[in-house]
C-alpha cells in the first residue's frame, strides 16, 4: 500500500513542463519503454500527457511502474 501512496504523492508534485522518465507496464506494449519526455498536460487523477520523441502519449497512474523527475 505504501508504494501506491508514494506514487500518488510523486504524481501530485509533478507539474506541466517537468521532464520525466516513465517506465510503463510491459503488457501495454508501448515502445520505447521507458519513455523520456515533458509533461504537457496533467489532471488531478494522476493522468498526464507526455510529449516524447515527437509524439504525445497519455499515461494513466495505473500504467506506471516507475517515474523519475529529470533535471531540465
Amino acid at each position: 500500500m505504501a508504494i501506491f501512496e508514494s506514487l500518488a504523492q510523486t504524481l501530485k508534485k509533478l507539474a506541466v513542463g517537468d521532464r520525466v522518465k516513465v517506465t510503463l507496464r510491459p503488457e501495454l506494449g508501448r515502445f520505447p519503454n521507458p519513455l523520456d519526455g515533458h509533461i504537457t498536460q496533467k489532471d488531478d487523477d494522476g493522468t498526464f500527457l507526455l510529449e516524447s520523441a515527437g509524439s504525445t502519449v497519455k499515461v494513466g497512474a495505473g500504467d506506471i511502474l516507475s517515474i523519475t523527475k529529470m533535471s531540465r
